[in-house]
């Protein structure tokens, strides 16, 4: 179970107080780091985003709460953890000079987009990779972590050892995931049960209601963590629409068309990468499940 690169994270646990939501949407609750006083943060243009939150004093990012690793709401403490929280944060605190000073909104695979293009939050981090059909609504930077595809199954279960195995078995993918495309294009008699959450596929795979759980490695692993000695990672290698191996290249979803907060992510990121703050995040998080050496990857969009 090896990655490909990894990417960046950020500070503390932090949020800000509730935002004014339909029932559509989740505003999670407020979190606090016990950072100090602000510090010195740089201005930004009249009407760009940046400025807009500088203005309104906070960042609102839709993440996932049920990704252990990336995006988990902590059962004893109920901050957010993970990988993109603490990336979230970081751009909290670049923005504002406060990590305190953001708003997380919860989001699932299938309804990113839409936040997005509704102007519900100003960027999205939630193991969120860029495929065509997404492009056409939405930008990306980054990205922040490469990964693989993989498969994850019950512990004593050795049906499923490649690719070809996937036929005939019922997987479990989650709603706007690419491997709901990947799957049938490797596997076209595989069953697939499509549920709009990881968490479900979870229950159904400890329910052997299917055989197998196929997504990025890196949110395997989470899950994993979770649940030590119940499952095993099986590194099926699929291929994607272009006939290349199929990696999760998980970036920064932001609405179409707005070239300087794009423009912004990307230095952001590749600042990140360059003064050690990834490492340090990348390590607290998937280096706590994988230890050794990771690099951050190449800025792509």
């Amino acid at each position: 179970m090896k990655f490909m690169k990894r990417s960046k994270i950020f500070a503390s646990v932090a949020v800000a107080a509730a935002f004014a939501l339909g029932a559509s949407e989740c505003a999670i609750g407020a979190e606090h780091t016990n950072e100090g006083a602000s510090s010195a943060v740089k201005a930004y243009p009249a009407g760009t985003t940046m400025a807009k939150i500088q203005q309104r004093g906070k960042i609102i990012v839709g993440v996932k709460v049920d990704f252990p690793l990336f995006g988990l709401k902590n059962p004893v403490t109920g901050k957010l953890e993970g990988m993109d929280i603490q990336l979230a944060q970081g751009i909290a605190k670049d923005l504002t000079g406060s990590a305190s000073n953001i708003q997380f909104v919860e989001v699932n695979s299938g309804n990113r987009e839409v936040f997005l293009q509704q102007n519900k939050v100003d960027i999205v981090i939630a193991t969120y990779p860029p495929n065509p059909k997404r492009e056409k609504a939405v930008d990306f930077a980054g990205p922040y972590l490469m990964s693989p595809i993989g498969t994850m199954v019950n512990k004593g279960d050795d049906s499923i050892k490649k690719v070809s195995d996937l036929n005939g078995k019922n997987i479990c993918v989650t709603k706007g995931s690419g491997s709901e495309t990947y799957v049938p294009l490797n596997a076209p008699k595989a069953k697939l049960t499509v549920f709009s959450s990881m968490t479900q596929c979870m229950e159904a795979l400890q329910q052997r209601r299917v055989d197998g759980v196929t997504t990025t490695q890196s949110i395997l692993l989470g899950q994993m963590s979770q649940n030590p000695g119940k499952f095993k990672l099986v590194p099926t290698e699929l291929l994607n629409t272009a006939g290349k191996k199929a990696s999760d290249n998980d970036s920064i979803g932001l609405p179409k068309g707005d070239k300087a907060l794009h423009d912004y992510l990307d230095s952001y990121l590749k600042k990140i990468f360059a003064n050690g703050e990834w490492k340090k995040m990348y390590d607290s998080t998937l280096g706590s499940v994988m230890p050794g050496d990771a690099t951050p990857p190449p800025i792509l969009y």
